[in-house]
């Protein structure tokens, strides 16, 4: 009977100690640029976003066109703050008026993902 009740008690006491993972996913904010943008091919964009979780360790921004998915610039990397800041001017070449596509996204320790687009013009 003292062996079941111990066996009991350790398995009690497992569960009680296991940490649930958290599953909400990171707060992803696109400050710039913005959906109502336009800018011409030759221009620097502003990058700017916000990634906050308390369990973030991975970013990733890419621009690409938003009818053919060509990737025009990327940037990813680890992290380990709990609010992650990208604010910088990017260039990068297209051929003629394009509607480009950022998609910023932010994945934590336990595999949750958020994520923020925005779709703006660039113009010759």
């Amino acid at each position: 009977m003292k062996r079941i009740f111990s066996i009991f008690i350790i398995i009690l006491t497992l569960i009680i100690a296991c940490k649930k993972n958290e599953t909400s996913a990171p707060t992803v904010t696109v400050l710039a640029p913005l959906s109502t943008d336009s800018f011409y091919v030759a221009d620097s964009i502003a990058l700017h976003f916000s990634i906050k979780d308390k369990n973030l360790v991975y970013y990733k921004a890419i621009f690409s066109n938003n009818s053919t998915h060509a990737i025009y610039y990327k940037e990813e990397g680890n992290t380990n703050a709990t609010d992650f800041i990208i604010n910088k001017k990017i260039y990068f070449a297209v051929p003629s008026d394009t509607l480009i596509l950022l998609n910023v996204l932010g994945l934590d320790k336990n595999g949750n993902t958020g994520y923020a687009s925005v779709v703006f013009k660039l113009k010759n």
